[in-house]
């Protein structure tokens, strides 16, 4: 049964993380972006990023009460993927080429902010090597981040003390800092800047 969504069931949806909404934007949006990056050779893998991170910079304006969406969420998300598409063509003509040029696409309403797609990048960066850490570190890392006290991530991880939490948690963050910064997203994305 194939679902049919307003614009504004669109956004609630896309709000709420409801699994139907992506997957009716990814069926219906999706071949639009992969146009867009196709049409200058853009690999398949290409398309999908630019179409997630459209989806998470829509979704983080979405949930700012002060943003109006002025367009149908399919002519904004197309936008969207397509300044995020073209900043990158930018990025590595200049990174090849050393040129200087600017694309004028980014400004108006459906511009995209450099230092969104600059979160955005460094977002999937770390969550792609978060992930591949060993499961411990994912543990202690996250309950790091959430604040938990060092006793509890001692007690949770069935630890001896906080001493060894800490050489853990130390342990850990130099584990993930060493594979993001070798990896060669992140070099070409530290020459950028």
């Amino acid at each position: 049964m194939i679902l049919l969504y307003t614009n504004e069931r669109l956004i609630k949806g896309l709000l709420e993380g409801k699994d139907s909404c992506i997957k009716f934007l990814y069926r219906e949006y999706f071949p639009m972006v992969r146009s867009i990056v196709s049409t200058q050779n853009g690999s398949q893998e290409d398309a999908e990023d630019v179409f997630h991170d459209g989806l998470i910079i829509i979704y983080n304006r979405l949930k700012n009460k002060r943003f109006k969406l002025n367009s149908t969420l399919k002519t904004y998300l197309f936008s969207v993927c397509k300044n995020i598409w073209m900043r990158r063509c930018e990025r590595k003509y200049r990174l090849l080429y050393g040129a200087d040029s600017l694309v004028n696409e980014t400004e108006g309403p459906y511009s995209q902010e450099a230092s969104e797609e600059e979160e955005t990048e460094k977002f999937r960066l770390y969550k792609k090597h978060f992930l591949e850490l060993p499961e411990f570190c994912r543990i202690i890392l996250t309950h790091y981040l959430c604040k938990t006290p060092l006793p509890e991530i001692a007690r949770i991880l069935d630890y001896k003390d906080t001493e060894y939490v800490k050489a853990r948690k130390y342990y850990c963050k130099n584990l993930l800092r060493k594979k993001i910064l070798s990896d060669p997203k992140c070099k070409q994305f530290m020459n950028y800047e």
